[in-house]
């Protein structure tokens, strides 16, 4: 039998493996599936269940096989399971396999449904492995005497549950933000590889050469080298960031869990973003005629690329990833953020919580992923906020990825959101679409609106039509 303090760590680092897959699956999705609440509940539902599964079918091995030499049976197959495990999860866990992968999936498969795309992630990288980690605490539990079982039933969740913990908390707040998504990655296999060897009786061995071997696999895979030669430059617990130069079109795009969030060309201080060129063009540069310069808060730097070239407005940049600053002035703009641009690290509810600041223009880019946006954004609430956070006639831009013609819920649902908040808004398309077309893509929305003296509106009928009355007394060329 082994020494119960080694039982006790056997479980502990189990418990951390399962949460830290967990977590760092999700994290894994989001430049593929995004991050929403449905690919969170996928990848939760697909370690729960398996896990449970594997208590389960662990708790009825026959416990004659535990007895004399025998006994062997129970670490071959927690050897087995931990094995099996690490393999799976050195692939489902890899950045760079995945990567690949989704694009074959998309790209020549035809599969672009987030939801189907995190199914079969999860039934090809989760299930298994968890399944077989869930048999470690009942197979575990065979090595505890009898007499003595219900006292180390306690201990054992304790200590599972105490796994579980660090998992949760090192992985996500000390990995991840400082050290890189990748590193999480190697730790957790590295666990996986401690365990077997641990179990092993003779330290080196062919199984022992084989964890470690895996081990190595997902060392390579997971390098700062093989991240450099994928173009992350970084990797933290909110985003993939990369940066990427189109020579033949003469631009640089910043990259944010692959989807474009900038775009800057490299021959001339400009950028090609629809959506930020007509916020540039209709509510900064007109901002001429005021006797002061603007104060401008971006929700969702981005690259900073709004207002790049402006040195007279203030601008406050806030995006949660302060990992953004450092690469967007290293690799994207090429150059440091001018003195009248500020960065503040916060998620952007957060920000207006605090902040008692009022501004003449906020400009709304927040996206997690190609088409995610958080969901704590998507409310009344949010909006309501920004409203008071705007002076006097000061201006909300926002942009949204949505149907052109309100052609799905989402889109109608997100539309009414907004103007319950602020009723009389533009909303323009910012790209080519297809009217007739009912299965049109979602496309980037822009929705703008004046903080100004809410009124009651009248609808002109032939029977009673004011308009003459309500209709400027000077009238003035538009274009």
């Amino acid at each position: 039998m082994a020494p119960v303090s080694i039982l006790f760590l056997i479980i502990f680092l189990e418990g951390y493996v399962v949460l830290s897959t967990e977590l760092l699956a999700i994290r894994l999705m989001i430049p593929f599936a995004g991050s929403g609440a449905d690919i969170v509940s996928v990848v939760i539902a697909a370690v729960l269940l398996p896990l449970a599964l594997g208590y389960y079918r662990g708790g009825h091995v026959r416990q004659r096989h535990i007895y004399g030499e025998r006994s062997r049976s129970i670490r071959k197959r927690l050897i087995s399971n931990l094995i099996v495990s690490s393999a799976i999860l050195t692939f489902g866990l890899s950045y760079v396999f995945l990567d690949g992968s989704m694009d074959i999936l998309r790209n020549f498969v035809g599969m672009h449904n987030r939801v189907l795309l995190t199914v079969l992630y999860a039934l090809l990288f989760l299930i298994t492995p968890v399944y077989l980690l869930g048999q470690t605490i009942p197979l575990i539990s065979h090595y505890f005497p009898r007499s003595q079982l219900p006292v180390a039933a306690g201990k054992i969740l304790f200590f599972s549950t105490l796994g579980s913990f660090a998992g949760a908390l090192f992985s996500t707040l000390v990995l991840m933000p400082f050290f890189g998504v990748h590193i999480a990655v190697i730790v957790t296999i590295g666990c996986l590889m401690a365990l077997t060897i641990i179990l092993q009786r003779r330290k080196v061995s062919f199984v022992s050469l084989g964890a470690v071997a895996i081990f190595l696999l997902a060392l390579w895979l997971n390098s700062p080298q093989s991240m450099s030669n994928a173009g992350i430059l970084s990797n933290n617990q909110y985003n993939t960031l990369q940066v990427v130069d189109y020579d033949l079109n003469n631009m640089r795009v910043m990259m944010v869990n692959k989807s474009y969030a900038s775009v800057v060309y490299q021959d001339r201080r400009d950028t090609n973003v629809i959506y930020n060129a007509m916020i540039e063009k209709n509510f900064i540069g007109t901002a001429a005629i005021q006797e002061r310069p603007l104060s401008i808060l971006v929700l969702g730097a981005g690259g900073f690329a709004i207002g790049r070239k402006d040195q007279v407005n203030h601008y406050t940049f806030v995006d949660l990833d302060k990992n953004l600053k450092q690469v967007a002035e290293e690799y994207f703009l090429k150059e440091k953020l001018g003195e009248n641009k500020t960065f503040v690290p916060m998620e952007a509810r957060a920000f207006l919580l605090q902040s008692r600041d009022k501004y003449d223009l906020i400009v709304i880019d927040l996206f997690r992923d190609y088409v995610t946006m958080p969901d704590d954004i998507m409310v009344h609430e949010f909006f309501r906020a920004v409203k008071d956070h705007l002076k006097e006639d000061g201006v909300m831009a926002a942009n949204f990825v949505v149907s052109p013609f309100l052609q799905d819920e989402y889109s109608k649902n997100v539309d009414a959101t907004i103007r319950s908040v602020f009723p009389y808004l533009n909303r323009e398309v910012t790209g080519s679409y297809n009217p007739w077309n009912k299965g049109q893509m979602t496309i980037n929305v822009l929705y703008s609106a004046q903080n100004g003296p809410g009124h009651r509106a009248v609808v002109y009928t032939d029977n009673k039509n004011p308009a003459i009355y309500d209709r400027a007394s000077t009238t003035r060329d538009a274009r």
